[in-house]
């Protein structure tokens, strides 16, 4: 009997008699169960077995005896055995039988039972082809074997058991998706197998396959198609597809392989046979017969991928760059490793530099990213071998030793051997320096590389150098290396020096004296030709032949178009004039190998007062010529050399092809050393190397970025051949201003820009200048603001932009400076102060000192804006801002002691000798009071100090009194006090009036017995004297009514006594020159003063 491994059987036990008859109750019995495998199925005795009635469906109850089995979830087999061979003594106990009768015959009954799992499906998810050739195969596992299945849908998939082998099998009708549920007809479960089943047509399809195959190599493609559930479709389901993978072009075969990535993906091999790129298309064909494809997959099948150079040889401290050729373009990122860090490092960019003597393998990987998986994939890869040595001794490698007068030669440092060259040394840090020399120095011209166009390069660069054969003789030619640290163990042994010396002939040149002619002859190199051209090309008939006899075979041959193909020999040109002239030329012809290479640079630099500069000026482009000689030194007219040109590092300069073959173009990018080699590809032995350092040749070398604000006075060496200077431009004016004739730039924006100078048809170098954003910008007072009485005066604050006191930058000349106030740089500041109304605030440029200034101006103070300013304490902050900016700054204001100036309470001040004293205030700021002196203009007025006070507002109150009682009988005094204060050269004046009254006895030249009959007079007096107080009373009250409150109130002690009548008239007689100096406001006052009956006849 099947039963599940997982859960525990329930077996019913029944006893029968002999003739089979079924007991109803046996619960006397004793059992006794048992398992042959107890590992698979035992029985416990906890709990036992339990006896439950139960009816038979005949009415009556017959006894039923159940027992657990334990199973352990183990398949297999085991048989169960239950044996009664006794009766329980408790039943026999309680049917109190006295006599146990014979024990009975024992009887047993066994069941087999197979332990199996529950019922499982595989796959449980499958995605079917809606195609009718197709069907799919669930295999059904463990379980009884007895089963039932059916669907969810009955109209998506068609299923069949295949009971023997086990497999339901199932068949496509409809798009869609079902459920297969499988029950167990044996075993109590708690649920079917399920197995979900899809059926679709083609949704898309898409090929994975790296971008890059190196040609002659394989790369893999991958092939899926999706249905429309966006899951792959199984590879056997292909061949009803009709899937294909086709390339656009022929650069790569296809071809289809067997073996599968796994079960749902179709591989093919992508050859690469043609350098190119193309596109991998995949296909498929559904169940309509239409025609699916996929996205176009590119590829790329780019060259072998070769690191160069092929070996790397290298100083200690030498630095070289290992770049590469073919790999894919634009090539992908190259991954840099080397076998041995002790010996020399490598950098992502390729530049190896060698750190101890040794020998280590630098790899470069070609590396790609895959499209699907993201994962980093490897294309291609090289190796290079990487040499760090030491130099055993130098030599000087020299093409010839004998050499023609008037003629150049190119000679150059290296090792021992030809591997150890100025690319192992040239650039090692610390550096060696070359010292060159020559036993007699009329024989030889040693001149630097870079002398012809005005460069003189230090003794660290001159491990090249050129030879000038002057007169015929035999000299010497010596060079010292020294190396800069002898500890740095460059050289051998630690030596501090190595050297050497070779000797060099000089000869004449073969010249005609008799006749006196130039005798001369067309040089050409082996396989070469050249075009001979004339003066009268195109006007006469020319004909050429060569003149050689007829024994000897020609080395050279001329076609009748004049294409000369090289030998030994000579050639006869023959010009025949419409005129019926001939003209004939005979030109030797000489055919000789080329002995060495000789660069030369162009254009020539020209440069104020003749100064040669130190090295290539950044940004500038340089055109290298290079020249082919012969073993007498002379130059080629024709050669058939292909030349390479190569640097050791690509980071300051950019190399490229020249407009013929026998030149290349630099630019100079960045500042810093770089080696050029130009070499033969057929006779590696012609071969030159020349140095290239590049300088900044645009003053200043800025210590730090610029700041907005900043005057940056440009200027460089380079002139014109005229002499002229070029032209300046900057890339962006909004960053960086720019006065394109004297290089003057005020830096106005934060950015990077890039500062052109041009000399028109000439060169055209640049500098790179970057603009920050200040700090903070700071204002400081240089004097405090000042105010006289009636003028009005200014103060200065300077501002600092950045950290930096002044903002010039670089060494401006006498015509720079007198142009910087026209860039008004001061546009660029916007200063800020409170009390507008009283003061402003102006920016300013002081061009000499390179500081911007905000200059404080006051302007002329009322009497009521004096009064109420000098009635309160105060300061100014000055702050500054960059006009327009969007740039957060801090902002550091100045503060500034103001003082609106001294003040008195009284514009002007009577005395007489009856009223000889009076006070006046005098208001302003403590430091002023604190020195203020005061000086009466006239001895008859003193000025006494009464009160002082140096709280809010701060004042000192002084006596004005008449010192000399006769002072002013003989006719009015007038004079000034003048307060001054020396701290802060502030002054104010108050005019001051003596005038004299005679009393009633004494005798008057005028009008005596007119003043004592008013005397005598009770009533008139005290009627006047109420009527004077009457009038003054309504004078202040109108005073105060229709003047502003800034009018000064007349002094107690000045009150007039006389009658009002004859007040006029003593302003007018007396004091027309007090009345006219009084301030306006004085003067529309009513008038007041002393009255004197002498004044009375005027």
């Amino acid at each position: 009997v099947p039963v599940s491994s997982h859960r525990d059987p329930l077996l019913d036990l029944a006893a029968y008699d002999q003739q089979g008859r079924r007991f109803d109750n046996f619960s006397s019995l004793s059992i006794h169960w048992e398992s042959t495998r107890p590992l698979l199925a035992s029985i416990e005795l906890d709990p036992p077995m339990r006896l439950v009635s139960q009816d038979d469906g005949s009415g009556q109850k017959k006894l039923h005896g159940l027992q657990a089995i334990s199973v352990h979830e183990a398949s297999g087999t085991t048989a169960v055995t239950a044996t009664a061979a006794s009766y329980q003594q408790s039943h026999l106990s309680t049917a109190r039988v006295k006599q146990q009768h014979d024990p009975p015959v024992p009887v047993s009954a066994s069941i087999e039972l197979i332990l199996v799992e529950d019922v499982r499906v595989s796959p449980e998810e499958v995605t079917i082809y809606n195609h009718p050739g197709i069907q799919a195969e669930l295999h059904v596992r463990e379980g009884s074997g007895y089963f039932f299945l059916n669907t969810s849908t009955a109209d998506v998939v068609k299923v069949a058991y295949q009971e023997a082998r086990g497999v339901a099998v199932v068949h496509p009708l409809l798009p869609g998706s079902a459920t297969i549920m499988i029950h167990d007809l044996c075993l109590t479960f708690p649920a079917p197998a399920k197995a979900v089943v899809y059926v679709s047509d083609i949704q898309e399809l898409y090929v994975r396959v790296v971008d890059k195959v190196e040609i002659g190599k394989t790369v893999k493609a991958h092939i899926r198609v999706l249905d429309f559930y966006k899951k792959p479709f199984l590879a056997r389901y292909f061949p009803f597809m009709d899937l294909k993978l086709q390339a656009a072009s022929q650069v790569v075969t296809l071809v289809a392989l067997d073996e599968a990535l796994d079960n749902y993906t179709a591989t093919f091999l992508v050859h690469g046979v043609a350098i190119g790129q193309t596109s991998l298309t995949a296909s498929v064909t559904d169940k309509a017969r239409q025609r699916i494809s996929s996205a176009p997959q590119q590829i790329e099948v780019f060259p072998p991928f070769r690191l160069i150079p092929r070996k790397v040889t290298l100083l200690i401290g030498a630095t070289m760059q290992v770049t590469s050729e073919g790999g894919p373009q634009p090539q992908s990122n190259i991954l840099f490793s080397i076998s041995n860090e002790s010996v020399a490092l490598v950098s992502s960019a390729g530049l190896v530099r060698g750190l101890t003597v040794g020998n280590a393998t630098v790899s470069g990987l070609v590396q790609a990213v895959d499209a699907e998986t993201g994962k980093v994939v490897i294309v291609s890869q090289d190796l290079v071998e990487v040499e760090v040595l030491l130099l055993q001794a130098v030599r000087i490698r020299a093409p010839i030793t004998r050499m023609r007068t008037g003629t150049q030669m190119p000679v150059y440092v290296t090792g021992i051997t030809n591997h150890q060259n100025p690319f192992s040394f040239g650039n090692a840090v610390p550096g060696l320096t070359f010292h060159w020399s020559v036993t007699k120095r009329d024989i030889l011209d040693l001149r630097g590389r870079h002398h012809e166009v005005s460069i003189r390069l230090p003794s660290q660069y001159n491990f090249a150098m050129n030879v000038l054969g002057r007169v015929k003789g035999r000299t010497g030619l010596r060079v010292v290396v020294k190396a800069l640290d002898p500890t740095a163990g460059q050289l051998r042994g630690l030596a501090k020096e190595l050297s050497d010396e070779i000797q060099i002939q000089v000869f004449d040149k073969l010249l005609l004296l008799n006749p006196g002619i130039e005798a001369e002859q067309i040089l050409m190199a082996p396989n070469s030709f050249t075009k001979l051209q004339t003066n009268r090309d195109g006007a006469a008939s020319l004909s050429y032949r060569v003149l050689d006899g007829p024994e000897k075979v020609p080395v050279v041959h001329i076609d009748e178009k004049g294409f000369l193909v090289p030998g030994t020999s000579t050639i006869e040109v023959t010009a025949r004039e419409p005129f019926g002239t001939n003209q004939t030329i005979i030109v030797g012809v000489k055919v000789s190998p080329v002995s060495y290479l000789r660069f030369s640079m162009s254009p020539v630099l020209h440069t104020q007062n003749k100064e040669a500069l130190a090295a290539l000026p950044l940004g500038m482009t340089v055109t290298f010529t290079v020249h082919f000689h012969d073993n007498s030194g002379d130059i080629f007219h024709a050669h058939n050399s292909v030349l390479n040109f190569a640097t050791n590092r690509d980071d300051f300069v950019q190399i490229g092809k020249g407009p013929t073959n026998n030149t290349c173009v630099i630019r100079t990018v960045s500042v810093g050393l770089t080696l050029l080699r130009v070499w033969d590809t057929e006779h590696l032995g012609l071969s030159d190397f020349i140095p290239l350092p590049v300088l900044q040749a645009i003053s200043p070398e800025l210590s730090g970025a610029l700041v907005v604000g900043d005057v940056l006075c440009l200027g460089t060496l380079l002139v014109s051949l005229e002499g002229l200077s070029g032209t300046w431009s900057s890339s962006a004016h909004g960053i960086l201003h720019m006065d394109p004739k004297t290089g003057v730039a005020v830096a106005r924006d934060a950015g990077s820009v890039t500062v052109y100078y041009e000399v028109a048809g000439h060169l055209r170098i640049y500098k790179e200048v970057v603009v920050s954003v200040p700090q903070k910008i700071v204002a400081r007072h240089v004097h405090p603001v000042q105010t006289g009485f009636q003028e009005a005066t200014g103060s200065k604050v300077i501002v600092a932009v950045g950290d930096r006191s002044s903002t010039l930058r670089g060494e401006c000349s006498p015509a720079q400076m007198e142009f910087v106030e026209t860039l008004h740089p001061e546009s660029l500041l916007s200063c800020q102060l409170q009390f507008h109304d009283v003061l402003t605030v102006e920016p300013g440029f002081d061009a000499a000192l390179g500081q911007y200034l905000c200059l404080v101006t006051t302007h002329r103070l009322t009497d009521k804006q004096r009064k109420h300013l000098s009635m309160k304490k105060m300061a100014l902050v000055v702050t500054a801002s960059l006009s327009g900016s969007r740039f957060s700054t801090e902002q550091v204001g100045a503060e500034m002691p103001f003082s609106p100036g001294l003040y008195a309470d009284q514009a002007e001040i009577l005395l007489s000798n009856q009223h000889a004293s009076s006070e006046v205030k005098v208001f302003g700021a403590p430091e002023a009071l604190e020195s203020l002196e005061v000086k009466s203009g006239s001895p008859a007025v003193l000025v006494i100090e009464k009160e002082k006070s140096f709280g809010l507002p701060s004042f000192i109150t002084y006596m004005v009194g008449v010192s000399d009682p006769t002072a002013g009988s003989q006719g009015p005094l007038s004079t000034l006090l003048t307060f001054s204060s020396p701290t802060t050269n502030q002054a104010i004046t108050v005019p001051v009036t003596v005038a004299f009254m005679m009393d009633r006895h004494g005798p008057g030249p005028y009008g005596a017995s007119l003043f004592q009959h008013f005397l005598d007079s009770y009533q008139v007096m005290f009627f006047t004297l109420f009527a004077l107080l009457a009038g003054t009373a309504v004078m202040i009250i109108a005073y105060h009514t229709v003047c502003a409150p800034r009018e000064l109130t007349v002094p107690a002690a000045l009150t007039p006594r006389a009658s009002p009548r004859h007040s006029a008239h003593h302003f007018a007689a007396s004091s027309p020159a007090s009345l006219n100096a009084l301030p306006p406001a004085r003067k529309a006052s009513p008038p007041s003063g002393l009255w004197s009956p002498a004044y009375a006849s005027h």
